[in-house]
């Protein structure tokens, strides 16, 4: 049952989003990259995947969604509640895939704009997750406030062209703050977990790096053929495996019941 629900969770909100984009034009002044010349990867439009190792890459994403739905699910009694919290981000994990192949073969603005405003919830619920892990019980209000006020966050980019990198640094930052203090909690965090979490923020700072210089680096025989573009989506998915690692090495806590 709480595997359907986390499908459920992500897949409403998802499709409601792709409504929204498709229907109204709310999201026209957003600013987005669109066209090959954003990427230092040769591209042929006449091909199916246009720029094979850029959309090969995001089936990462759907192995790490179903590596951790499957461990989640072996685990789920011994999870209990925090099970979810797996299941959710792995769905995630799941169609975020979908939503980065589609942006990179058919170059539309619906598949930018949704490119954008889906990375904002995985931090969101990075957040959550931490509440959880760091206070010991379900917050349902609280969540939902959390998550709310991150999917609504994305409509700063009808303000000005750079709101989407500063939304996004803040929702970066705000999930770094709650697992250092998730992680320094004593009789929770472990060198385990501490190493995960380090790995998971050097894979961060590797994804935003190799993603900004993707045309620096095509100067350079290494990165012509797999491109600074494609590492960095290795860095992202590497570092969704790492951030659902850390919260799986953390020391499990009494849950109270659910409010």
């Amino acid at each position: 049952m709480m595997f359907l629900s986390a499908f459920l969770c992500v897949l409403i909100p998802l499709l409601s989003a792709f409504a929204v984009v498709k229907t109204f034009s709310v999201f026209e002044r957003a600013n987005v990259e669109l066209g090959f010349h954003h990427y230092a990867e040769k591209a042929d439009p006449d091909t199916i995947l246009k720029m094979p190792a850029n959309a090969v890459v995001n089936l990462g994403y759907g192995m790490v969604g179903l590596y951790w739905l499957r461990r989640a699910n072996k685990q789920r009694h011994k999870l209990k509640d925090e099970a979810f919290f797996f299941y959710v981000f792995a769905w995630m994990s799941l169609f975020y895939g979908f939503v980065q192949f589609g942006r990179i073969v058919t170059q539309t603005r619906s598949f930018a704009i949704l490119d954008q405003w889906l990375t904002l919830p995985f931090f969101a619920w990075i957040v959550c997750w931490n509440e959880f892990m760091y206070r010991g019980y379900w917050q349902t209000p609280r969540f939902l406030s959390i998550m709310r006020i991150s999917v609504l966050s994305y409509f700063a980019v009808l303000f000005h062209d750079f709101a989407f990198e500063a939304v996004l640094g803040l929702h970066i930052l705000t999930g770094v703050v709650y697992s250092l203090r998730t992680q320094f909690k004593p009789d929770l965090g472990t060198h385990k977990s501490c190493v995960f979490f380090y790995l998971a923020l050097i894979s961060c700072a590797g994804f935003v790096v190799l993603k900004l210089s993707d045309h620096y680096l095509a100067r350079y025989s290494l990165f012509q053929t797999l491109t600074g573009h494609f590492w960095s989506k290795v860095c992202d998915v590497t570092q969704i495996h790492f951030a659902a690692s850390f919260f799986n090495n953390l020391r499990a806590q009494g849950i109270k019941e659910k409010n």
